[in-house]
């Protein structure tokens, strides 16, 4: 344990110093949409799971539910761009919110207006 927070200890001490060299990452592009819906949260996610992996959202996809399972949060990385998929459905406060997020702006857009479209439409 004291290793450990040594090994902490010099790490924050470096930081705080200016020792690392490399400058910090790009936060990834985010963007995010929503609707009203008053469907059902069975029937929403059914249809959320096939849409996103007919676009290719379908690796490591999971869907967590509230813990009065009243809503739940679908995840999916893309299957060729490092970009991510999360539709939160609320049918308790008639929503449906999609957010897309990557590190390449022009992949991640793109994807996030492809999502829009197939899963919200004209709505």
């Amino acid at each position: 344990m004291r290793e450990l927070l040594q090994t902490v200890r010099t790490g924050l001490r470096q930081r705080l110093q200016g020792g690392f060299d490399a400058p910090p990452e790009a936060a990834p592009f985010v963007y995010v949409t929503a609707i009203r819906s008053d469907a059902g949260l069975t029937r929403s996610l059914a249809g959320i799971t096939l849409i996103s992996r007919a676009i290719g959202f379908d690796r490591d996809a999971e869907t967590l539910y509230s813990s009065d399972c009243s809503s739940a949060t679908y995840h999916a990385q893309h299957n060729s761009h490092p970009v991510a998929l999360a539709v939160e459905v609320c049918p308790p406060r008639q929503t449906v919110s999609i957010a897309v997020s990557g590190h390449d702006d022009a992949d991640t857009y793109a994807l996030f207006l492809e999502a829009d479209a197939r899963l919200f439409g004209a709505c």
